[in-house]
C-alpha cells in the first residue's frame, strides 16, 4: 500500500500494517529441478552466494538474502512471529507474543524451529494459503510468500532440503483419521479397541451475544484463563488462515480450540485471503472458492463443525474496487453452503459494509450469513446507519467498534480490536433423545418400527388425525432387512433419517435416508461387535450420530460415533455394570448424557460434553429403580430422568439444571405397566407417557412455569404395550403405540388443544 492510503485505511476499520508485500524483493522465477540444482551447487560452495547470507540451524546451512534480519526466538521470546516482512526466524515462538491486532499481508519470510530427530521427511506447499511447511530430521519450517514462491524453493534447496509438492486444499478429501494412532482402550478380558475422539464442536460455540477481541495470534492457555476470570469478554476471534495471514499461530491448534470451548469462549473463526486493495482479485468468483475451500479445510482441522459461520476478512478498498468485491463475496458464500458451513463478511463500515448493504435486496449477490461490521466508534453494539432495518436482522450482526487496544487482565497484555456480537444462526436437526419416532421441518412425523414378518418398517409423514391413512396420504414401506428388536431412529439435518437396529448376527445395521433421496439398502456396520441390547442413539446437528447398548459378553455401556467425513468409529467401551438397556439424551448442544440402571439398583450416568472425551460412570443414586430409566432433554441443559419405582407402580424422576445439583427422586404417582416415554412438546412443556395397569395411554405433565399436575388417562386403549415413539415439533405433539390386534396407533395434540384419538395407522407392529 502507498503511504498515501494508509490514513484513508484507518478511517474505514483495521489499520492495515504492509511490511514488504508490495516491492518486495524480485528473483527471477526457476523451476522445481533448477532449484534442486541450485541446492547441489550451493552444497559444493564454500560460501553463500553474491548478496546472500549463510544460517545455520540444526545442521542445515541456509543461504538468504544479506538484508533479512535474522532473530533468535529463543533470546527474544515475546518477539511477534509475523510474515509481512523479509525475515528469518528461528527456534520456538514465545506462548504469548506481543503482537499487534491490525497486521495483514505475507511476503517471503521463514520460521525454523526445532523438530524430532526422526522426523520423516516433507514438503508441501498449499498455494491458496501462500504457504510451505517443510519436516525433516531436528526441524519444521513455515514459510510464506507474496505472489512467487521460487526465492523460497532456492532458500530450502541451498539446506538440501526437498521441493514443495503443490497441493491445493480439497474440502472432499477425506480427513486424516485421527483416530489411526497407537492409543487404544482395553476392554477387559477382550481385543483391544480403537480410541473414539471427541467429534468437531457443535456450530453454537460461534453463536453469542456480548463482548469479543480478535488477536492477530491466539493466547496462551494461561492468558485466557485469565481474561476469562477478570474480563467482560467471552468470544474471540481466531485466524483460522488464508494467504494474508500475517502472524504465527503457534498456540493455535485442534486441542487449544477444546480447550478454550470447555472453559466457556465462544469463537468465530476468521479467514483473511485476497485482498481487493491489494489488487489480488484477479478471478473474483474462482479465487473466492479456492479460498472457501481452503478456510473449510482449516475449521475442519481445528474441530469447527458444520454449519459454524467462518468470516472472511475483506479490509477496506476503494470504491473502483466494489464489483469484483460484491463478486467475491458472493462466490465465497454460495462455496460455503455448498460445503455445509454458514459465511461471514467482516469489512469497513463505508466500503465492503455499505456495499454489501446496497444489494441486500437486489437477489444478484449471496448475502453473508452473518455481517461484521468494522466502524471504530466505540459503540457496544450492532448499530450502523448504513444498515437498514431488516438487513441482517435477527441476531446476525457483529460490530468491531475498536482497534489496536493493549488491554491488561489478571497481569496479561493483548493487542486487540473489540467486537460486540449479536450472532444466534439457527441449527436445525439433530435428535436429542433416542426414539423411534422422527419430525420433519414442517411439522409431521415419520415413525419405525419392527413388523409381523420381522422386518424394518417406516409409516409416514403422519400429520394429524385423519379418517383413514389414505386420506392423509400417509404410506407405509417396507425397508427390508431382518429386525431383532425394535430400532432406533434420527435426523442430523432436516430430511435426512438414519435407522440404526439390532440385526442379523445381532450386530448394528443401519438403513438411511438423504435428504430428498430414497431409502438405502440395510447396511452391516460389523465393526461395532455382537449387541446385548437393542441400540438406542442421539444426533447432533453436525451430522454426529451416537449410538450407545449393553454388552453382549459383558454388562459394560458401549459407544459408537459417527462423524461426516470420518465415518464410523468404534466401539468404545465406557465401563459400567448396567441392569438395564441405555438412555442417552443431549442435554445441550454437544453434551450427551447417558443414563441406566446398576447392578445396585441405583440411577447411574456418563457425560460427553464438548470438545471433550467421556467421563467416567457416577453413581446418582435415586434408587432403587424398578425398570430402565429414560431420560429428556430440556432447554437451556435441564435433563429429567424418568423410571418405574421398584416394589411399586409408581413413576419416579430426577431432575439436573445447570448449576444445580441433581434432584430427586421425586414421586410423580400413576400407575405404570409399562417403561416411561418423555416428551418436550413444542410448547415447552414436558409430557410423561406410559401403558397404565387399566392398559389405558396415560400421561404426567409440567408446564415451563408451573410444577408437575396430577397423572390423568388419556382414554386410548386398549395398550398390547408402552408408547413406544414420542415427538413435539411444528406446534403438534404425537405419540405412537401397538395398541388394539397389534395394530399400529397414534394420537396428536396442537398446541393449546386436547388431545385427539385414538388414530389407526392400520399396519401391524412385532
Amino acid at each position: 500500500m502507498h503511504a498515501d492510503q494508509l490514513p484513508w485505511v484507518r478511517r474505514h476499520g483495521r489499520a492495515l500494517a504492509i511490511g514488504a508485500s508490495i516491492g518486495a524483493l524480485v528473483i527471477p522465477a526457476i523451476s522445481m529441478h533448477a532449484a534442486v540444482r541450485a541446492s547441489a551447487a550451493a552444497r559444493a560452495g564454500a560460501g553463500a552466494g553474491p548478496g546472500l547470507k549463510r544460517v545455520s540451524y540444526k545442521g542445515y546451512k541456509f543461504e538468504v538474502p544479506r538484508a533479512w534480519p535474522v532473530i533468535n526466538l529463543a533470546r527474544q521470546p515475546r518477539t511477534c512471529v509475523r510474515f509481512d516482512r523479509h525475515v528469518v526466524y528461528i527456534g520456538s515462538s514465545g506462548a504469548n507474543e506481543n503482537c499487534p491486532s491490525l497486521l495483514i499481508g505475507t511476503t517471503e519470510a521463514l520460521l525454523l524451529a526445532p523438530a524430532g530427530r526422526k522426523t520423516a521427511r516433507s514438503s508441501v506447499e498449499d498455494p491458496v494459503a501462500q504457504e510451505i511447511t517443510v519436516s525433516a530430521a531436528r526441524i519444521g519450517i513455515t514459510a510464506t510468500f507474496d505472489t512467487d514462491p521460487t526465492l523460497i524453493y532456492r532458500i530450502l534447496a541451498s539446506a538440501g532440503l526437498p521441493a514443495p509438492i503443490i497441493v491445493f486444499p480439497n474440502p472432499a478429501r477425506k480427513s486424516p483419521d485421527r483416530d489411526a494412532n497407537p492409543h487404544f482402550l482395553q476392554a477387559a478380558d477382550g481385543p483391544r479397541f480403537p480410541r473414539v475422539n471427541p467429534p468437531e464442536l457443535p456450530a453454537n460455540v460461534a453463536n453469542f451475544r456480548g463482548r469479543g477481541f480478535d488477536a492477530c495470534t491466539a493466547p496462551s492457555r494461561s492468558y485466557m484463563r485469565a481474561w476469562h476470570r477478570h474480563s467482560r469478554y467471552r468470544a474471540i476471534g481466531v485466524y483460522i488462515g488464508g494467504s494474508n495471514r500475517a502472524c504465527g499461530q503457534r498456540n493455535l491448534s485442534p486441542r487449544w480450540i477444546r480447550t478454550e470451548a470447555r472453559a466457556g469462549w465462544h469463537f468465530f473463526p476468521i479467514y483473511v485471503g485476497p485482498q481487493a486493495i491489494f489488487n489480488q482479485l484477479h478471478r473474483a468468483a474462482h479465487d473466492a472458492r479456492r479460498a472457501a475451500d481452503d478456510a473449510v479445510v482449516q475449521a475442519r482441522r481445528l474441530g469447527f463443525g458444520p454449519r459454524t459461520p467462518i468470516y472472511y476478512d475483506m479490509e477496506a478498498y476503494p470504491p473502483r474496487r466494489t464489483r469484483e468485491v460484491l463478486r467475491f463475496l458472493s462466490a465465497w458464500t454460495r462455496r460455503l453452503h455448498r460445503l455445509r458451513y454458514k459465511s461471514g463478511a467482516y469489512s469497513s463500515s463505508n466500503s465492503g459494509i455499505l456495499d454489501l448493504a446496497r444489494v441486500y435486496r437486489n437477489h444478484r449477490y449471496k448475502m453473508p450469513d452473518v455481517i461484521y461490521d468494522a466502524l471504530w466508534n466505540g459503540s457496544r453494539n450492532t448499530r450502523d446507519r448504513e444498515l437498514r432495518r431488516g438487513e441482517w436482522g435477527g441476531h446476525r450482526r457483529m460490530h468491531q467498534y475498536a482497534g489496536n487496544v493493549t488491554q491488561t487482565f489478571g497481569g496479561d497484555t493483548i493487542n486487540i480490536d473489540k467486537d460486540y456480537l449479536n450472532v444466534r444462526l439457527p441449527t436445525p436437526g439433530g435428535t436429542h433423545q433416542a426414539s423411534r419416532a422422527v419430525a420433519r421441518p414442517g411439522g409431521t412425523v415419520d415413525v419405525f418400527y419392527r413388523g409381523t414378518n420381522h422386518r424394518l418398517w417406516h409409516v409416514g409423514p403422519v400429520a394429524g388425525p385423519v379418517a383413514g391413512a389414505t386420506a392423509d396420504g400417509i404410506a407405509s414401506a417396507d425397508l427390508g432387512g431382518m429386525v431383532i428388536a425394535q430400532p432406533t431412529a434420527v435426523s442430523t439435518v432436516p430430511g435426512a433419517l438414519d435407522i440404526l437396529y439390532k440385526g442379523p448376527g445381532r450386530l448394528l445395521w443401519e438403513v438411511s435416508r438423504r435428504s430428498g433421496g430414497g431409502w438405502s439398502a440395510p447396511r452391516k456396520i460389523g465393526r461395532m461387535g455382537e449387541l446385548g441390547s437393542p441400540p438406542v442413539a442421539v444426533a447432533q446437528p453436525n451430522g454426529v450420530i451416537d449410538v450407545f447398548w449393553k454388552g453382549a459378553d459383558d454388562d459394560h455401556l458401549w459407544h459408537g460415533q459417527f462423524s461426516p467425513g470420518k465415518g464410523w468409529k468404534g466401539p468404545q467401551d465406557l465401563r459400567g455394570s448396567l441392569a438395564s438397556g441405555p438412555s442417552p439424551a443431549e442435554s445441550s448442544p454437544g453434551t450427551v448424557q447417558v443414563f441406566w440402571k446398576g447392578k445396585d439398583g441405583a440411577l447411574w450416568h456418563v457425560i460427553r460434553r464438548p470438545g471433550r472425551s467421556w467421563t467416567r460412570p457416577r453413581w446418582l443414586g435415586m434408587g432403587p429403580l424398578g425398570g430402565a430409566p429414560q431420560a429428556s432433554a430440556l432447554p437451556g441443559g435441564a435433563i429429567d430422568v424418568f423410571w418405574r419405582g421398584l416394589g411399586n407402580d409408581g413413576l419416579w424422576a430426577a431432575t439436573f439444571a445447570p448449576g444445580h445439583r441433581w434432584a430427586g427422586p421425586r414421586n410423580l404417582r400413576g400407575h405404570l405397566a409399562s417403561p416411561p416415554l418423555p416428551l418436550m412438546s413444542a410448547g415447552g412443556r414436558v409430557h410423561v407417557f406410559w401403558k397404565g395397569t387399566d392398559h389405558q395411554l396415560w400421561q404426567v405433565s409440567r408446564g415451563r412455569r408451573t410444577g408437575w399436575g396430577r397423572p390423568y388417562s388419556l382414554r386410548m386403549g386398549p395398550l398390547r404395550a408402552g408408547p413406544f415413539g414420542a415427538v413435539g415439533r411444528g406446534g403438534k405433539s404425537v405419540v405412537f403405540w401397538r395398541g388394539k390386534a397389534g395394530r399400529l396407533w397414534y394420537a396428536v395434540q396442537a398446541a393449546g388443544h386436547t388431545w385427539t384419538g385414538p388414530h389407526d395407522l392400520g399396519d401391524r407392529v412385532g
